[in-house]
């Protein structure tokens, strides 16, 4: 997301911490101080922000629950989700490592979390697809729309099949 951002609106950001700097540099070394506050202390601010405007949406489901991602071409791409991972490997029989840190309650006054609804799948048609671009772990698909309008896939995940099987 911030490969996305910074490109865009990163100067808004950089521009007041070197004017300030620069003029404690030259003029007074109390401006240092404020670079130094607008630095650690506003900028972070505004990364919460950039977080919870961006990750808090409807959208965020493409980029945090696992799915299986079927891509046809100029036609569409669709996501299919995928439930929780742990209950499928508790429910088959594997053991699942869990820590508590704090034991507030025994194992029989737990009472079980409900499962997760596991959204139903979505297709992106062609059409809503701006432009594809790649970094070095993913491939991007900027998307129509006001906010999150990226989807990420691994490279690993776009690789054949014949590509992923070993052969010796």
């Amino acid at each position: 997301m911030l490969s996305l951002w910074i490109p865009r609106y990163g100067w808004t950001i950089i521009l007041p911490i070197a004017i300030c700097a620069a003029a404690g540099f030259v003029y007074d070394p109390r401006f240092l101080l404020i670079a130094l506050m607008l630095l650690f202390i506003v900028v972070p601010m505004l990364m919460s922000f950039l977080y919870t405007y961006y990750m808090l949406t409807p959208e965020a489901r493409r980029a945090v629950i696992r799915k299986q991602v079927e891509i046809d071409e100029n036609n569409f791409i669709r996501l299919i989700y995928l439930s929780d991972g742990k209950k499928e490997n508790a429910e088959s029989g594997k053991s699942v490592a869990q820590r508590t840190l704090l034991p507030i309650a025994s194992e029989e006054e737990r009472a079980p979390l409900p499962p997760l609804p596991v959204p139903d799948p979505e297709t992106i048609q062609w059409s809503e697809i701006l432009s594809v671009r790649s970094t070095s772990r993913f491939r991007v698909y900027i998307l129509k729309g006001s906010r999150l309008t990226f989807l990420l896939i691994p490279w690993d995940a776009l690789r054949p099949a014949s590509a992923t099987s070993c052969s010796d």
